[in-house]
């Protein structure tokens, strides 16, 4: 305060004589203030709208806005309307000039010449006034902010205090699998830290059964406890609250409160007699359906309010949904094991199988060897010992497809290879990462140099390959770098592609882990989880090529390069080349149908955005009007509605006339995708959707096999 006292405050002297205002400056000095001149009313007025002024010097005679006018509009800012102005006058010294000067708010009217002392002694005054006023205010805002301060920080402690106690609360419901040791230990919790006693209720076959009563200790409370129990008030009230499925509160001394929970007379009256001073009743919400009620009960000057209801709200949320888990967990459990032993009893039903299988089969080669080997076979009986011969392999050979289950239920990877154009694959992976190079503004170069690109590999997971590859390179390159894609034959007659990027780079240390799954280093920041590299690796080798990483540091960017071998199609095949992605877009109308609320609204943002018209629905009954008033180019629709389903929805549409469908769902069930496809969807995205990859299919317009595999893994 000592060093606010000390601040100098600022004198406001208006006249339109330099000789003059240079004469009060001079006056004034020895005030040690910050004086402030201004040659008019107007600049005054300017002033006035910057800063505050402990007192204004104002003359009455001045060209255009003289000193009577200047004092009017100062009285109508509200800032400077108790400003001290006093007038200085060398002529108007009647009495008509004078009244009129102090009906405007003025503090004093002096004459010219001003006597320098007198104006000091006047100014000072106004001076020292201001800054003690100042010096209050400054205190009050202190004692203010010192107030708001305590009451932030009581609120900060009980607001800890509370996370504790949940967090400790929800330790302790965990701690068991018995939903009957977790109700204990719940009416525990309540007990003392919100109620003098509790009890809880939970449903069976439809009617509310004690399971938890508390406490046990304190003869006073136990009475009171089983005489509330018993009677029908504490039956209503429980049963109110369950089939409501809302708290219900009557807080202390609270007579209207005591009537609404208790409509009946005669229940009130009983509660008024049991000396129950306030009460609380929350339901105990599961998943999908409510298990039943807690009932807290003070007769003493406990409070009970709306912290505390919010408090028993959130304990009994979490009580419930550890029951709801450990019957979960419990169910799991058994059905995991029961899955187990079906598996394993598959496994060996298939390995004995392959060994009973197999059995005959070895003499069967072992004798047609033998024969094959007679110098004097005709050569009509050697013609049908290779046919054996064949067979029997063949047969072989699906024992051995028999054992693939055996390695699906375990995992190990499959691919479904055909002849592919790698190329176009390359293509469709550059056309899914498009927006994101042009949001980005990187400057992308591409260079299809392979004359052979027909490889034999699974046209999805090669795919996943190159979008892994590129996606990375996007994903660390920062705005308006390069980034660059190649491919070539190599010189052991191999294709090969070289995604390059100018981004962040790789530190040597992490260079040799890059594969290995979570493996981010000091990259990680800018999210993921790290496998996108370890899944590429693994499809890479599963395809018998290699892919491998350089980099000569941090910010210096990365270059990954991937080959394969080529199929032996790819001597007689010269492929073109294939464009680099297309920047023209086209406008579509789009139908999107998704009854959650936050997913419809930015899906339908994020799709306007990108010039596209959309028209949301939330259910199958509104996009089934909105279909019949206008048409639309493409349906983008959740499989699971409140009113029906997306597969209801295409059936439906796909009758009136063909339409460019994309399914949206938050399970990917291999049911739902075959169902899908079954209806006319041409494409199936799992939740949460990457909007580049819906943009793409969006644009492409046309059914794409691969790109549905690859999402619906």
């Amino acid at each position: 305060m000592a060093e606010a006292s000390e601040e100098k405050v600022n004198i406001l002297i208006v006249d339109d004589r330099p000789d003059k205002l240079l004469t009060y400056d001079v006056m004034l000095a020895e005030l040690n203030e910050n004086i402030v001149r201004a040659n008019s009313g107007r600049e005054a007025l300017r002033w006035l709208l910057r800063q505050d002024f402990a007192v204004i010097l104002l003359d009455v005679n001045m060209p255009g806005m003289d000193g009577f006018e200047t004092a009017a509009l100062i009285r109508q800012r509200p800032r400077s309307e108790t400003t001290p102005i006093i007038f200085v006058s060398a002529v108007n010294d009647n009495v008509k000039y004078i009244s009129r000067g102090y009906s405007l708010g003025a503090v004093d009217y002096m004459l010219t010449p001003v006597v320098p002392e007198i104006l000091r002694a006047k100014v000072g005054v106004f001076v020292d006034l201001f800054r003690k006023t100042e010096q209050v205010k400054r205190q009050a805002e202190e004692r203010t902010k010192l107030i708001r301060e305590q009451a932030a920080r009581a609120e900060t402690e009980a607001q800890q205090k509370r996370f504790a106690f949940l967090a400790d609360a929800s330790k302790m419901l965990a701690l068991s699998l018995d939903s009957q040791e977790t109700f204990q230990t719940l009416a525990g919790l309540i007990v003392p830290r919100l109620a003098d006693f509790c009890i809880i209720d939970i449903a069976d076959d439809g009617e509310l059964q004690h399971v938890a009563l508390a406490p046990e200790e304190e003869p006073r409370l136990r009475q009171l406890r089983e005489r509330f129990a018993s009677c029908p008030a504490a039956q209503r009230i429980a049963l109110q609250v369950f089939e409501s499925e809302k708290a219900e509160i009557c807080p202390d001394g609270d007579e209207n409160g005591l009537r609404h929970l208790f409509a009946d007379a005669s229940d009130c009256d009983l509660v008024r007699a049991m000396g129950i001073s306030s009460l609380m009743a929350v339901p105990l919400p599961a998943h999908d359906r409510v298990l039943g009620t807690i009932t807290m009960v003070n007769a003493s000057s406990r409070p009970c309010g709306t912290k505390e209801l919010s408090l028993a709200e959130e304990l009994a949320q979490r009580a419930a949904l550890a029951v709801d888990n450990a019957a979960l967990y419990k169910s799991a459990r058994e059905a995991r094991a029961q899955a187990e032993r079906a598996s394993l009893a598959k496994d060996r039903f298939l390995a004995m199988l392959s060994h009973e299988l197999r059995t005959p089969l070895t003499p069967v080669l072992a004798s047609v060897s033998a024969l094959e080997g007679e110098e004097q076979m005709p050569s009509t009986l050697r013609d049908s010992l290779q046919l054996i011969r064949r067979n029997v392999e063949l047969e072989a050979r699906l024992i051995d497809d028999l054992l693939d289950l055996t390695r699906i239920s375990k995992g190990k990877l499959q691919l479904s290879c055909e002849t592919v154009d790698a190329h176009k694959l390359l293509q469709n992976a550059l056309e899914i990462c498009r927006s994101e190079i042009e949001s980005k503004h990187l400057k992308f170069t591409s260079d299809f140099s392979a004359a052979h690109v027909r490889l034999e590999a699974d046209p999805a997971r090669l795919q996943q390959i190159f979008w892994n590859l590129i996606k990375n390179a996007v994903k660390f390159t920062p705005a308006g770098g390069k980034l660059s894609v190649r491919t070539s034959n190599g010189s052991t007659g191999e294709f090969c592609v070289e995604v390059e990027d100018s981004g962040r780079g790789i530190d040597p240390e992490l260079l040799p882990r890059v594969f290995n799954a979570f493996e981010q280093g000091e990259r990680a920041h800018l999210g993921g989880l790290g496998l996108g590299l370890a899944i590429s690796k693994a499809l890479v080798d599963a395809h018998h090529g290699r892919i491998s990483a350089e980099s000569a540091g941090r910010n210096q960017g990365a270059k990954f390069t991937v080959a394969f071998p080529l199929s032996k199609a790819s001597e007689s095949d010269h492929a073109t080349a294939p464009p680099a992605p297309s920047s023209v877009r086209k406008t579509k109308r789009i139908l999107l149908v998704e009854d959650h609320e936050d997913t419809n609204r930015s899906l339908t943002t994020l799709l306007r955005q990108r010039g596209y018209q959309v028209d949301p629905a939330y259910d199958l009954r509104t996009a089934l009007q909105l279909a019949a008033d206008r048409e639309f180019d493409v349906l983008i629709s959740d499989i699971g509605l409140p009113d029906g389903s997306g597969i209801d929805l295409m059936s439906s549409l796909n009758h009136r006339r063909p339409l460019f469908g994309i399914a949206l769902t938050g399970f990917g069930m291999e049911e739902d995708i075959r169902r899908s496809y079954e209806v006319g969807f041409s494409h199936h995205l799992v939740k949460p959707i990457d909007l580049n990859k819906l943009d793409s299919l969006i644009q492409q317009g046309t059914p794409n096999a691969s790109s549905v595999a690859d999402q619906a893994r």
